[in-house]
């Protein structure tokens, strides 16, 4: 059989031209590339080489076999640049599934960054409800998922990201946009835009109303924050939300101000157990931490 010493000892001598060029090129001595040497040729069952004035001449089948060869090596440098890539987490694919309040937020702005240092790496990136995250976690489907809602199974390995405190949004000329701080009695008799009844934030706003008996116009429910702050920048009402949103959606001239008291948005990140993290996703979550901590809401 063929062996990769006596393959590097062909390449040497086709590439210099002589054995003692070969042997300096390999480390070695004389005598042992023309042992290697002769050793290839008794494999193959033909001469690959004729002397000519102290240097070696290919034969016809030499620069046959040369050409194998290089193929060979340039396959083999293929596979040494995708480990060093794999390495430095440059390739793979990377499945990551978020809830709105995170995924139209936060990530998009974390992905920009990631794509740029990442640039061969493939991503799958949906924005979804949890309870389909959740499904998609047990499955052991996805990488990285993203979500408010508290959901533990055995499956998952679950990670606090960030306790970020709620913020109210108003229309830009509402008379409390210039507030540096808003409480519930600030909004008796507003139009108020609140979440769906069965959403926990909902009755975490609602107690704070509740407890000062602060009466509110509810006409209009949304399902998420960006319904709220969108409808908030069109003069609709004003609602209580996280703060990645309401950020976002400042240049649409909607006022941004702190709320007390203070409500928490809890944020997870997500995993599944039973899958090996990938470099890739360990890259991308560390990635997002950072963000977070930059901004002051880890």
């Amino acid at each position: 059989m063929i062996t990769s010493r006596q393959l590097e000892a062909f390449r040497a001598i086709m590439e210099h031209g002589t054995v003692t060029a070969a042997a300096e090129r390999l480390g070695v001595s004389q005598p042992a590339v023309s042992k290697i040497l002769a050793g290839l040729e008794l494999e193959i069952g033909y001469p690959l080489f004729t002397r000519i004035k102290r240097r070696l001449a290919p034969t016809s089948e030499a620069r046959l076999l040369a050409a194998e060869v290089t193929r060979l090596y340039h396959s083999l440098d293929r596979i040494s640049e995708m480990a060093r890539e794999i390495r430095d987490r440059q390739v793979g694919d990377l499945h990551v599934y978020s809830t709105p309040a995170l995924g139209r937020t936060v990530l998009p702005d974390v992905m920009a960054g990631f794509v740029k240092r990442h640039a061969k790496a493939h991503i799958v990136f949906h924005v979804r409800s949890s309870t389909y995250i959740n499904q998609k976690m047990v499955d052991q489907q996805i990488d990285l998922g993203f979500s408010m809602m508290p959901f533990e199974h055995p499956s998952m390995v679950t990670e606090e990201l960030s306790r970020a405190a709620a913020v109210c949004v108003l229309p830009g000329d509402h008379r409390l946009a210039r507030r540096k701080l808003i409480r519930p009695a600030d909004l008796r008799g507003e139009r108020f835009l609140s979440f769906p009844l069965d959403g926990r934030m909902r009755h975490l706003i609602d107690a704070a109303f509740e407890q000062e008996r602060i009466e509110r116009s509810l006409q209009i429910d949304v399902y998420s924050s960006a319904d709220a702050c969108a409808l908030a920048a069109r003069g609709l009402g004003v609602s209580i939300v996280e703060p990645f949103t309401a950020r976002d959606y400042e240049r649409d001239g909607i006022a941004v101000v702190p709320f007390e008291p203070r409500i928490r948005y809890l944020f997870r990140a997500m995993r599944p157990r039973f899958r090996k993290p990938s470099r890739l996703a360990d890259a991308f979550l560390d990635a997002v931490k950072a963000h977070l901590r930059t901004n002051g809401w880890a």
